[in-house]
């Protein structure tokens, strides 16, 4: 798979968790960033999308999605962009690149939570066409201990083609 702006996209195996880590770890205070990924790749009908970006003449990991969907909901557990690539697409265009491959699995409708205080993320969401429906109070907890709600988003996929509804 890949997008007009470069970036190729195949399912993550069990071979690319150190990479996926590496960059969950350049994106979150995580102590254990491995066992992080793996817990959330646990949950059965989860899957992960890995994003490739050129650098030379080689396809480096940019970044990373994971999702599980069940019914017709699918639900980001996570999702990081190397430090040195992002603000170049890579979110948005994971983003996308879910959002079709969720559709394909029945999926209507994708949720998510964020921080309140991640303007980035929020910035990201926003542009793929998520809306805020709710608050989760003190959900998250920061580097220093303290509390920070969490926004629930969600998207509707009308604009993807379903294969359930054809």
């Amino acid at each position: 798979m890949s997008d007009a702006g470069g970036v190729t996209f195949r399912f993550a195996s069990n071979d690319d968790i150190d990479a996926m880590a590496a960059i969950y770890a350049e994106s979150f205070d995580d102590l254990q960033p491995r066992l992080s990924i793996e817990q959330y790749l646990r949950p059965k009908r989860t899957w992960a999308l890995l994003a490739f970006v050129n650098a030379g003449t080689q396809a480096v990991p940019a970044g990373y999605i994971i999702t599980r969907c069940v019914a017709d909901e699918a639900e980001i557990f996570s999702i990081g962009v190397a430090r040195e690539f992002r603000r170049r697409g890579v979110g948005l265009a994971l983003l996308n690149a879910m959002n079709g491959m969720a559709a394909t699995q029945g999926a209507h409708t994708v949720f998510l939570e964020v921080g309140i205080d991640n303007r980035a993320a929020r910035a990201l969401y926003s542009k793929a066409g998520y809306e805020i429906i709710g608050q989760r109070p003190d959900y998250y907890r920061n580097p220093g201990g303290t509390r920070v709600t969490a926004l629930v988003l969600r998207r509707h996929l009308e604009n993807v083609q379903n294969l359930d509804s054809s």
